[in-house]
């Protein structure tokens, strides 16, 4: 599980101090699919960066599994983004590797080498995925969705518990989006691993999602169950974003 308390995030500016967060509070169940949604500026990617610590908080606390990460370093740190895949929007993989070679990459990185059980298990990932006929192909053989299958093949490899998806479907076509959260879901089902995604289309979060929060200007202006916030949004935000707004009222 892991508890987002009062999270806060300042970055300096010309003008002064910008709050990217501003006291987030959250709670991700182990197994869910959370959504976290919310318009350009929000603070969604500032907080999902802040989750695998590639932004460190200004203050409050993120607790996984009863343990405060926030001031891990070293192989701490290390340790713990093992257990926090990412998965971004423009897939991140390396042009001139192979797939296989491309899932094979977290393995590289851990250790410095990649062992025969690593490929075997990289093309385990590429069959879940519908992919293994790929593996000596190239990204820019693939299509954008067959590239982000990759890219979750990849974030499978080190068997995380939770994968982070920041704006995963905003660069896919709907065919595209629609193949790669079936199989975001068809994971989870599968492996139990907690889902958190990042998106500002309320389509996605609606497809694959159990639970949502709504980002505005950095802080939560409405949380719960999917089913619960699309029956009757109580947020201005989350009605905008559910174009429920009279724009002519």
């Amino acid at each position: 599980m892991i508890e987002i308390q009062h999270l806060t995030k300042t970055f300096s500016t010309a003008a002064g101090q910008a709050h990217a967060l501003d006291d987030v509070s959250l709670t991700i169940e182990d197994g869910d699919i959370m959504g976290v949604i919310g318009m350009s500026g929000a603070g969604k990617s500032t907080l999902v960066r802040c989750i695998n610590l590639l932004e460190h908080p200004t203050s409050g606390k993120i607790v996984v599994d009863g343990q405060d990460v926030t001031g891990l370093t070293g192989a701490a740190l290390r340790a713990y983004r093992r257990r926090v895949a990412m998965i971004f929007q423009n897939f991140g993989l390396l042009a001139q590797k192979t797939v296989l070679d491309n899932v094979c990459f977290p393995y590289k990185a851990a250790s410095g080498r990649v062992t025969a059980e690593n490929r075997k298990r990289a093309l385990e990932l590429l069959e879940m995925v519908g992919l293994a006929e790929k593996a000596s192909s190239y990204p820019s053989q693939l299509s954008g969705g067959q590239q982000q299958r990759v890219a979750i093949a990849r974030a499978l490899a080190c068997d995380p518990e939770y994968i982070l998806c920041d704006e995963a479907t905003s660069a896919l076509d709907p065919a595209s989006t629609n193949s790669v959260l079936k199989l975001l879901r068809d994971i989870n089902r599968t492996t139990g691993v907690t889902i958190i995604v990042i998106t500002h289309a309320m389509g996605v979060v609606e497809k694959i999602c159990r639970n949502v929060a709504v980002l505005e200007h950095g802080r939560v202006v409405e949380q719960g169950s999917v089913a619960d916030v699309f029956a009757a949004p109580q947020s201005q935000a989350a009605k905008v974003l559910l174009e429920r707004v009279d724009w002519d009222a």
